[in-house]
């Protein structure tokens, strides 16, 4: 038996005879394969590629740290240089907003110091032909207090301070004026008027302020 007979696959015939099968036929052809269709495996790549980005994306998402907001406090914040507490005002400011006015980026952005009692609201609308209302409160606390609250404050919420000075239209009392501007589109201003403080019959000061809230004129 020849090496090229075992390569063959084939048995031993002999010498070749004339009756005989050629030992050196080549070997069968393999049998014709059908159309083989690539679709199935890059849907199955796709996938896996989709699932690695999806966590890639979870991964990331997971891994940041909390959103600095500007938004007022829910729990009362002492606030810098003062003896007083931040608390949120929109509570207390729904005597003067309405579906959607002010928006709600611009009452969350205000704040009341802790223990401030509302003494009731003007509503300058229709003399301003634009938004403009406004509360009166009082807090036990001093003048300069009460100003650097709403200096310190309304800066802190994303409030441009355009003015500490002395009020218009109160003798001897403060307004910190800010504006800020509103998801609506427009500019809104803030103008906390302080009034001098009195002496109540405890001996503690008490300190008279309004809070006006008014959307700014396009004419400016």
């Amino acid at each position: 038996m020849t090496t090229e007979d075992v390569r063959a696959g084939s048995p031993p015939t002999g010498n070749g005879s004339s009756g005989g099968h050629d030992d050196r036929l080549p070997p069968p052809l393999p049998p014709a394969r059908g159309n083989t269709s690539l679709r199935p495996a890059m849907v199955v790549l796709g996938v896996a590629v989709a699932i690695v980005v999806l966590f890639g994306v979870l991964s990331v998402v997971s891994s940041q740290g909390p959103t600095t907001t500007t938004t007022a406090p829910s729990v009362p914040a002492r606030v810098h240089g003062t003896s007083l507490r931040a608390v949120a005002a929109a509570r207390a400011l729904k005597p003067i907003e309405h579906p959607e006015t002010p928006p709600a980026n611009i009452v969350d952005a205000l704040t009341l110091p802790q223990g401030a009692v509302s003494h009731g609201y003007a509503d300058n609308t229709t003399a301003a032909n634009q938004y403009d209302e406004q509360m009166r409160f009082s807090v036990e606390a001093t003048e300069a207090d009460v100003v650097d609250f709403y200096r310190v404050e309304l800066a802190a919420k994303g409030w441009k301070i355009e003015d500490v000075g002395p009020a218009t239209n109160l003798a001897g009392g403060t307004e910190v004026l800010a504006e800020k501007g509103g998801d609506d589109g427009w500019y809104w201003e803030v103008g906390a008027v302080v009034s001098p403080s009195t002496f109540g019959a405890s001996g503690s000061n008490t300190t008279a302020f309004t809070l006006r809230l008014f959307q700014v004129s396009d004419d400016f």
